[in-house]
């Protein structure tokens, strides 16, 4: 029984080891691809001078030797003004074409219209003139009365009786003004039509006036 359990950890730490080995083996190859550094750059005024004096470029290498860091270090960037290694110097570039003058008209602006300003002040306008209409005024000893015409369209105005006698009104108008004043002494009446103008007559209506 101890001689199994012997065995059985001989095997678990040989196998334990040699994967222990591979995995190293593997880590240090990866290692060793990952941290190989850029060539070095030349500096761009040495690059100009070696061109001028038709001198290739000095091309620098450095050797990285492997390391067991895993770490990836961060590349590096080529500062302004430096040209890599073994690179030609970039052509300056063409000088711009000269630009086409076009020359556009400005259109016309819109047409502004003013209006006449209104007076602040309006002359007031006047109300037709109406002709006034024709009145007449009747004295008697009953009283006095008054009328006005429109055509043949007569209106009672006003009926004052006199002291002692009273006024009745039997047309008013249109077509006719009939007033009779009654008193002590005798009835005195007062008829009146239009005809143009007020016109005054005894005894019946005339039949051409308008009822």
């Amino acid at each position: 029984m101890a001689s199994t359990r012997l065995l059985a950890a001989a095997l678990w730490l040989t196998a334990t080891v040699m994967s222990t080995a591979v995995i190293w083996t593997a880590t240090s190859v990866v290692a060793a691809d990952v941290t190989d550094r850029p060539p070095s750059v030349v500096a761009h005024q040495d690059v100009l001078s070696e061109l001028r004096s038709d001198a290739p470029a000095v091309e620098t290498t450095t050797t990285s030797t492997p390391s067991s860091d895993t770490s990836v270090p961060p590349a590096r960037s080529p500062g302004r003004g430096s040209v890599p290694a073994g690179s030609e110097a970039p052509a300056a570039p063409p000088p711009p074409l000269p630009q086409p003058v076009v020359t556009v008209a400005p259109l016309p602006g819109p047409t502004t219209i003013t209006a006449p300003a209104a007076s602040p002040n309006p002359p007031p306008v006047s109300p037709p003139t109406v002709p006034p209409s024709p009145t007449a005024t009747y004295s008697t000893s009953g009283g006095v009365v008054r009328v006005a015409c429109n055509g043949f369209f007569i209106q009672l105005v006003s009926a004052i009786p006199t002291n002692g006698y009273a006024v009745e009104v039997r047309a008013a108008g249109p077509g006719n003004v009939d007033v009779l004043f009654v008193g002590p002494g005798p009835d005195v009446a007062v008829k009146v039509v239009c005809f143009g103008q007020p016109i005054r007559y005894d005894g019946p209506m005339p039949m051409w006036q308008p009822s």
